[in-house]
């Protein structure tokens, strides 16, 4: 069988559809990237502040939380969330909200470790970084909810065509 290649237009279309899949998720592309690079602070704070100085596993999460969720805002705050921003809010109450959020993923935070070190007695680098992913995927839903205006019109829209569906069913 011969392989078919490409043609010109193919190629085009191709590089338009991965333009327009960039720029609908570009904020998640970029919170994955500074969301690696506050994971890294996190581990790296947790790493020295448990591993070499021998701080209580509690007390090194703590402030490994508090330290990249600090540079987490600033980074969600300036680079991140950049395209329908919340215009209404000022950056004391986005500041508010987003640690309350984060509080809420510190629980979970603190029990993984917890458990995995403590009762699993597991590698810590690995049980952080497995923290820092079931973690991080909480921390993007509610992110997105600080600094982004909410699509009250995507609502009305599934709104409205679920009202279609049920006009078509009942004919």
């Amino acid at each position: 069988m011969d392989k078919k290649r490409l043609t010109v237009s193919d190629q085009a279309n191709i590089r338009r559809l991965g333009k327009k899949i960039a720029t609908r998720h570009r904020n998640l592309w970029a919170y994955m990237l500074f969301g690696f690079i506050a994971a890294l602070i996190n581990t790296l704070i947790f790493m020295i502040m448990h591993q070499w100085w021998h701080i209580v596993l509690v007390i090194s999460n703590t402030a490994a939380f508090i330290i990249s969720n600090a540079a987490s805002f600033y980074f969600n705050q300036k680079a991140v969330f950049t395209n329908n921003v919340d215009q209404d809010h000022s950056t004391w109450h986005k500041l508010i909200v987003f640690f309350t959020y984060r509080i809420i993923s510190l629980l979970p935070d603190t029990l993984i470790m917890l458990v995995g070190l403590s009762w699993l007695h597991l590698n810590p680098l690995l049980v952080k970084l497995i923290d820092q992913i079931l973690v991080g995927i909480f921390n993007y839903l509610t992110t997105r909810s600080v600094f982004q205006k909410q699509e009250k019109t995507m609502i009305k829209r599934a709104k409205a065509r679920l009202e279609e569906r049920k006009s078509k069913t009942k004919k």
